[in-house]
């Protein structure tokens, strides 16, 4: 475990983020140490979800270093916002396509013949070849 860490903190020491050879360099501006310190509690409320907001609304009056942070923070807050709906849509996409098959199948268990909408009239241009190389007439 020991020997995980100091790997992670040689890692962020050599600032190697991106891949061999590339660093990421440090934000343009310079923070003084107090201002740092006075900042870095609301700094860290930046990457909790949804109180990012909190060191963007304060604003570069209240803390520089912690202001900075919170931009990023509200980029990547809607990130995840973006990737969550994406999951969400997949999710509802799938519990349809179950629905459907329920359906389907208690179609077929009684008999009938049922097309889905949108996607039974992509069912029939899909045709099978003949295995006698006759065509359908």
């Amino acid at each position: 475990m020991k020997e995980s860490i100091g790997f992670i903190r040689d890692f962020a020491r050599r600032g190697r983020f991106l891949g061999e050879g590339n660093t990421m360099s440090p934000s343009e501006e310079v923070f003084d140490a107090d201002e740092v310190d006075e900042g870095r509690a609301m700094a860290l409320l930046a990457y909790v979800p949804i109180l990012c907001f909190i060191p963007l609304i304060q604003g570069k009056k209240a803390n520089k270093f912690a202001y900075q942070h919170g931009k990023q923070g509200v980029v990547l807050f809607l990130f995840e916002i973006i990737a969550l709906m994406g999951a969400l849509f997949w999710k509802v996409a799938l519990f349809l396509a179950a629905v459907v098959a329920i359906v389907g199948i208690i179609f077929v268990i009684q008999g009938k013949a049922w097309k889905i909408p949108w996607i039974g009239p992509l069912g029939d241009k899909l045709e099978s070849p003949d295995p006698e190389g006759n065509r359908n007439k």
